[in-house]
C-alpha cells in the first residue's frame, strides 16, 4: 500500500471522526466504545479480513501503513480528538503516560505518538486496527484481540501472487517482514507477537478461508460486547483456551 496523500489521509480521518460523532448521539449511558485489534503473520490476508470485519461492524479500518502515517504526521491527531471534552482528552494523555511508564515501553517520540493514536481509538472505539502493537496497547476489556495465522507456504504463495515475485525473492521478503514484525513489537512493546496467550482469538486464514475468518471474528466481537459487561472482562486467550480444550 502506498502512503496516502495528505488530503486522502485527512478525508479518512474525517470519516472516522464523523462516525464517532454519530455514535455519540446514539450512545446510551451504559454503552462503551470497543475495538478490534488484529495482529498477523505477514501474508496471511489479515488486511483483507480486517476490511471485511470493519464493513460488517460499521467501523473504520486502519491498516499498518495508515496508523504509521497518522502517528508520524503530527497535524492529524488534533482531528482525531475533535469533539472530545477536556476530561476525555486528559484520559488519552494519561493512557500515553501510563503505557510508557508502567509497561516500560520504548519512550521514543514516535512511540509516544503511536500510543497517543492508539489511545484515541481505545477511548472512542468503532475501529478495526491492524498491527503497530494495537493488540497489546489497546485495553483488553474494550478490545477483541485477534491473531491471524497461516502456514509459510500459503503466505509465500499469496505474496508471490500479489507482487508477482519469483520464489527466491518472495521468500526473502517474507523472511524480512517476519523479522521486522518481531523486532518492532519486542522493541516497542516488549512482547513476543506470536504468543497466543496475548489474544482472545487465533484464526487460521488458510484452513478457514477469508470469508469464514471474517465471520468468526465478527461473531466473536458481537458476542463478547453484546451487552455492557456485568462480570470481569474475558482474559486474553480465553476464547482460544475454550476452543483448544473442547473434545
Amino acid at each position: 500500500m502506498r502512503p496516502l496523500s495528505p488530503p486522502s489521509l485527512d478525508r479518512m480521518v474525517s470519516r472516522q471522526v464523523h462516525r464517532w460523532m454519530l455514535q455519540e448521539e446514539r450512545r446510551t449511558t451504559s454503552s462503551r466504545p470497543n475495538c478490534v485489534a488484529l495482529s498477523r503473520l505477514p501474508g496471511s490476508g489479515a488486511a483483507e479480513i480486517g476490511r471485511r470485519v470493519a464493513e460488517d461492524l460499521g467501523f473504520g479500518f486502519f491498516g499498518i501503513e495508515l496508523v504509521d502515517q497518522i502517528a508520524r504526521q503530527g497535524h492529524i491527531h488534533p482531528h482525531l480528538v475533535a469533539g472530545l471534552d477536556e476530561r476525555r482528552r486528559g484520559a488519552i494523555e494519561r493512557f500515553v503516560r501510563d503505557s510508557v511508564h508502567t509497561h516500560r515501553y520504548d519512550e521514543s517520540q514516535y512511540h509516544r505518538a503511536l500510543i497517543r493514536v492508539l489511545g484515541t481509538f481505545a477511548k472512542r472505539g468503532m475501529a478495526v486496527v491492524l498491527g503497530r502493537g494495537a493488540a497489546y496497547a489497546l485495553p483488553g476489556e474494550r478490545t477483541l484481540r485477534v491473531l491471524v495465522v497461516a502456514s509459510e507456504p500459503f503466505r509465500l504463495s499469496r505474496l508471490r501472487s500479489a507482487k508477482e515475485l519469483d520464489e527466491a525473492t518472495a521468500r526473502e521478503q517474507l523472511r524480512d517482514e517476519d523479522a521486522q514484525r518481531r523486532q518492532f513489537n519486542r522493541h516497542h512493546f516488549g512482547v513476543d507477537p506470536d504468543d497466543p496467550g496475548l489474544y482472545d482469538l487465533v484464526v487460521n486464514s488458510e484452513t478457514l478461508g477469508i470469508p469464514a475468518a471474517n465471520a468468526l471474528i465478527t461473531r466473536a466481537f458481537r458476542e463478547r460486547f453484546r451487552d455492557p459487561p456485568k462480570t470481569h472482562p474475558m482474559p486474553a486467550g480465553a476464547l482460544l483456551q475454550h476452543s483448544t480444550s473442547a473434545p
